[in-house]
């Protein structure tokens, strides 16, 4: 009979510096194994602990009705697969593309019904919101959602345990592209890349959801998100490494969560 992989528990500066490797992650472990789930349902997952060569590529904000096709029309082409965080009202609104993703073997997981954060709003209220938001996204895609990623990575601990006991684990990232503001594309992919190793859940976008955060300087993204993903994609082939959606990494692998992680994205 097959048991649920483990949890990995590691200290904050495990996540800082460069890009992680599992051997990081080794020195900086505090828990291994079985970790207590009334501790461990408190922490956000943010990788898989494994030597095997494969990530998990993610998007979040979507389903945007002209990037989000060519991106799966990019991974239909590569046989390759990603898991696309959405949010609600986009996925009402494109049910179609939401409906292709799943057809075409991707996963659809929960970003919210908006991008509004979490810190400093009720737990009760979060719950209601995300639940709902679970809902709209369950009856657009045919399929069950399981995985929820806050907006910002930024949770409370009450917060994450009120979602777990309705179903929800929370996901965050292990590393971004820093691809919310406009970018050449090879920079983008540079940045993606050097976040890649084996278990990663890496961070990118089929939108921005929330413009009005724009800062002095910066600009709204209009790059070439399909072009991102090819070179991507060609990357991790040439490397031998392939691609899973996160729920596929997290039946096979253990999980590592950390305590108070300063998200470096913005999810």
């Amino acid at each position: 009979m097959s048991r649920r992989p483990g949890t990995l528990v590691v200290r904050r500066r495990a996540l800082d510096g460069p890009p992680l490797a599992p051997r990081h992650l080794d020195r900086a472990a505090v828990g291994r194994g079985f970790v207590p789930e009334a501790f461990s349902r408190s922490l956000g997952t943010f990788c898989v602990s494994t030597d095997e060569q494969v990530v998990a590529l993610t998007y979040d904000d979507g389903p945007h009705p002209e990037h989000t096709p060519r991106l799966l029309d990019v991974l239909a082409a590569a046989k390759a697969r990603a898991t696309f965080f959405v949010l609600a009202e986009p996925a009402r609104e494109h049910p179609e593309i939401v409906r292709r993703a799943v057809a075409e073997g991707h996963e659809i997981a929960l970003h919210g019904a908006d991008h509004r954060s979490l810190i400093g709003r009720r737990t009760t209220e979060v719950t209601r919101s995300v639940l709902e938001a679970r809902r709209v996204v369950e009856d657009v895609a045919g399929v069950a959602v399981a995985l929820y990623r806050p907006p910002y990575g930024r949770h409370t601990p009450a917060q994450a345990r009120a979602l777990h006991r309705a179903g929800l684990e929370l996901v965050v990232w292990s590393g971004d592209a820093g691809d919310w503001v406009h970018d050449e594309p090879a920079n983008i992919a540079d940045r993606a890349w050097a976040r890649m190793f084996p278990g990663a859940i890496v961070l990118l976008h089929d939108d921005r959801a929330d413009p009005e955060t724009l800062r002095q300087g910066e600009r709204l993204p209009f790059f070439d998100r399909a072009a991102v993903l090819v070179d991507l994609l060609g990357r991790l082939e040439d490397h031998g490494m392939q691609t899973s959606t996160v729920s596929a990494l997290l039946t096979d692998h253990p999980r590592v969560r950390a305590l108070a992680h300063e998200m470096g994205g913005r999810g």
